[in-house]
């Protein structure tokens, strides 16, 4: 299949926003479009096939990024499996806790959505969004608000990660999903979502699935994809840190960027698109080095 040499087909890869965007983004002279992650709150995920990296959000869910933080400083994941994986849906990791009747030792509350303040930085995308008044980005993350503007929330877009739970609310703990497939969007605001993959998605979409009728979960241990190691980047030498720059949404090369994406004018399009943008299909680019 030589497919991928075809000027066509390069083309519909770019149209479609797989190369990554950020390589086609003109740095600025003293490169303050881009924005190093913290590495306080930058998790590395490794695996068999690969190394994942996420980025928390401890502003939308503090106690929920405090928890994991201490887990992972605390080696609970180490030797753990991906044991719910259902093919273009999620892929979720942990204990199986949230498998079992018993709740996990220390639960948390909730952190479903936050107020919105003004020095929040949105950056309005769409408005009448099909699950939200308005969605837009803050701080390299997709949200989304009510009407009134004055809640706030993380969807649900691919390569989010959020904590599993049981029916109640407050039930979540250790066990947490990322995203792997079409955006799960009726799922905002009914689960706590406290990161996002910012590096790594090739090696999430290799976790081994399990059979839909067994709504994902993964009977044999071996067939379960193991997490070899998770550690902060802030516990390592810096010299021994993957170098991630996440473009700065607050920037007008992502204003421009968002504008590109909304107006469809290359000559590819037949028929044009209108000039909507879902919030989901615009990762925010990120570079490693």
């Amino acid at each position: 299949m030589l497919w991928h040499k075809s000027p066509v087909a390069a083309s519909l890869l770019l149209l479609a926003g797989l190369v990554s965007p950020g390589h086609a983004q003109t740095e600025t002279a003293d490169g303050n479009q881009w924005r190093p992650a913290v590495a306080e709150h930058t998790v590395y995920l490794d695996t068999a096939d690969g190394r994942v990296v996420i980025e928390l959000n401890p502003a939308f869910a503090p106690a929920t990024v405090t928890q994991f933080k201490h887990l992972v400083r605390e080696k609970f994941y180490d030797g753990l499996r991906f044991y719910r994986v259902i093919d273009g849906f999620v892929a979720q990791g942990g204990d199986g806790s949230d498998l079992s009747d018993e709740l996990p030792t220390a639960t948390l509350p909730a952190e479903f959505e936050r107020p919105f303040h003004s020095d929040l930085n949105f950056i309005s995308v769409q408005k009448n969004d099909l699950f939200a008044a308005e969605t837009g980005f803050i701080d390299g993350f997709a949200v989304a608000r009510d009407a009134a503007g004055k809640t706030v929330w993380l969807t649900h877009c691919p390569g989010v990660i959020a904590m599993a739970r049981g029916n109640d609310p407050d039930s979540g703990g250790t066990d947490f999903y990322i995203v792997i497939g079409q955006a799960p969007r009726y799922l905002d605001r009914n689960l706590t979502i406290f990161g996002r993959v910012v590096k790594g998605m090739d090696v999430v979409q290799k976790i081994h699935r399990g059979p839909r009728d067994a709504n994902g979960i993964i009977a044999d241990q071996s067939d379960q994809t193991p997490i070899t190691h998770a550690y902060i980047a802030a516990d390592i030498p810096a010299d021994q840190r993957l170098a991630i720059s996440v473009m700065d949404t607050n920037h007008p090369a992502f204003a421009a960027l968002l504008s590109s994406r909304r107006q469809r004018t290359h000559e590819f399009f037949h028929h044009r698109p209108p000039p909507v943008l879902d919030v989901c299909q615009l990762p925010v680019p990120v570079r490693a080095k």
